[in-house]
Protein backbone atom coordinates (compact mmCIF):
# COMPACT_ATOMS: atom_id res chain seq x y z
CA UNK A 1 0.00 0.00 0.00
CA UNK A 2 1.45 3.38 -0.95
CA UNK A 3 1.71 6.15 1.59
CA UNK A 4 -0.32 9.28 0.78
CA UNK A 5 1.58 12.56 0.90
CA UNK A 6 -0.14 15.91 0.57
CA UNK A 7 1.02 18.26 -2.15
CA UNK A 8 3.10 21.05 -0.55
CA UNK A 9 0.85 23.79 -1.94
CA UNK A 10 -2.20 22.10 -0.45
CA UNK A 11 -0.46 21.62 2.90
CA UNK A 12 0.28 25.35 3.07
CA UNK A 13 -3.24 26.29 1.91
CA UNK A 14 -4.84 24.05 4.54
CA UNK A 15 -2.59 25.26 7.37
CA UNK A 16 -3.02 28.97 6.56
CA UNK A 17 -6.81 28.50 6.28
CA UNK A 18 -6.82 26.81 9.70
CA UNK A 19 -4.84 29.70 11.19
CA UNK A 20 -7.41 32.15 9.82
CA UNK A 21 -10.21 30.05 11.28
CA UNK A 22 -8.50 29.75 14.66
CA UNK A 23 -7.73 33.47 14.95
CA UNK A 24 -10.73 35.19 13.35
CA UNK A 25 -13.39 32.52 13.76
CA UNK A 26 -13.89 31.76 10.10
CA UNK A 27 -11.67 30.37 7.42
CA UNK A 28 -11.68 31.29 3.74
CA UNK A 29 -13.81 29.33 1.29
CA UNK A 30 -11.10 29.31 -1.38
CA UNK A 31 -7.32 29.18 -0.95
CA UNK A 32 -4.73 28.80 -3.70
CA UNK A 33 -1.02 28.57 -2.94
CA UNK A 34 1.76 28.86 -5.50
CA UNK A 35 5.34 27.94 -4.72
CA UNK A 36 7.93 29.60 -6.96
CA UNK A 37 11.72 29.69 -6.88
CA UNK A 38 11.91 32.78 -4.66
CA UNK A 39 8.52 33.02 -2.97
CA UNK A 40 5.31 31.41 -1.82
CA UNK A 41 2.04 33.16 -2.66
CA UNK A 42 -1.13 32.25 -0.81
CA UNK A 43 -4.38 33.86 -2.03
CA UNK A 44 -7.41 33.50 0.25
CA UNK A 45 -10.91 34.43 -0.88
CA UNK A 46 -14.18 34.91 0.98
CA UNK A 47 -12.51 35.55 4.33
CA UNK A 48 -14.74 38.22 5.89
CA UNK A 49 -16.59 37.26 9.04
CA UNK A 50 -20.26 38.24 9.43
CA UNK A 51 -19.15 40.93 11.90
CA UNK A 52 -16.66 42.36 9.39
CA UNK A 53 -19.35 42.34 6.70
CA UNK A 54 -21.65 44.33 9.00
CA UNK A 55 -18.92 46.86 9.82
CA UNK A 56 -18.19 47.25 6.08
CA UNK A 57 -21.90 47.85 5.36
CA UNK A 58 -21.83 50.58 8.01
CA UNK A 59 -18.91 52.33 6.31
CA UNK A 60 -16.13 50.95 8.53
CA UNK A 61 -13.71 49.95 5.76
CA UNK A 62 -10.69 51.44 7.54
CA UNK A 63 -11.61 49.73 10.81
CA UNK A 64 -11.88 46.30 9.16
CA UNK A 65 -8.69 46.85 7.18
CA UNK A 66 -6.77 47.81 10.34
CA UNK A 67 -8.10 44.83 12.29
CA UNK A 68 -7.15 42.45 9.50
CA UNK A 69 -3.66 43.96 9.22
CA UNK A 70 -3.20 43.45 12.96
CA UNK A 71 -4.34 39.83 12.66
CA UNK A 72 -1.89 39.19 9.83
CA UNK A 73 0.93 40.70 11.88
CA UNK A 74 -0.08 38.68 14.95
CA UNK A 75 -0.24 35.37 13.04
CA UNK A 76 2.93 36.11 11.06
CA UNK A 77 5.18 33.80 13.07
CA UNK A 78 2.78 30.86 12.83
CA UNK A 79 2.35 31.32 9.09
CA UNK A 80 6.10 31.59 8.52
CA UNK A 81 6.64 28.41 10.55
CA UNK A 82 4.20 26.55 8.28
CA UNK A 83 5.91 27.71 5.09
CA UNK A 84 9.38 26.92 6.41
CA UNK A 85 8.32 23.47 7.59
CA UNK A 86 6.61 22.55 4.32
CA UNK A 87 9.20 24.01 1.93
CA UNK A 88 12.28 23.25 4.00
CA UNK A 89 13.50 26.79 3.31
CA UNK A 90 13.88 29.83 5.52
CA UNK A 91 11.42 32.69 5.02
CA UNK A 92 13.30 36.01 4.80
CA UNK A 93 10.21 38.17 4.58
CA UNK A 94 6.43 38.19 4.85
CA UNK A 95 4.28 40.62 2.84
CA UNK A 96 0.60 40.36 3.79
CA UNK A 97 -2.29 42.02 2.00
CA UNK A 98 -6.04 42.38 2.29
CA UNK A 99 -8.77 43.96 0.18
CA UNK A 100 -12.15 44.83 1.66
CA UNK A 101 -13.42 45.56 -1.85
CA UNK A 102 -13.05 42.00 -3.14
CA UNK A 103 -12.89 40.11 0.19
CA UNK A 104 -9.52 38.60 -0.51
CA UNK A 105 -6.28 38.33 1.41
CA UNK A 106 -2.77 37.47 0.34
CA UNK A 107 0.13 36.08 2.27
CA UNK A 108 3.41 36.37 0.37
CA UNK A 109 6.53 34.74 1.77
CA UNK A 110 9.95 35.60 0.35
CA UNK A 111 12.27 32.62 0.56
CA UNK A 112 16.02 32.52 1.12
CA UNK A 113 18.08 30.93 -1.62
CA UNK A 114 18.15 27.14 -1.35
CA UNK A 115 21.27 25.60 0.20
Amino acid sequence: MSEHHAVPQQEISNAIAQLYKAHIGRGPTKVVTTIAASHVLCVLEDTDTPYEQTILQLGGRDLVHEARARFQQHARGEMIAVVEQVTGRRVRGHVPGYSTTIDAATEVFLLDDPD
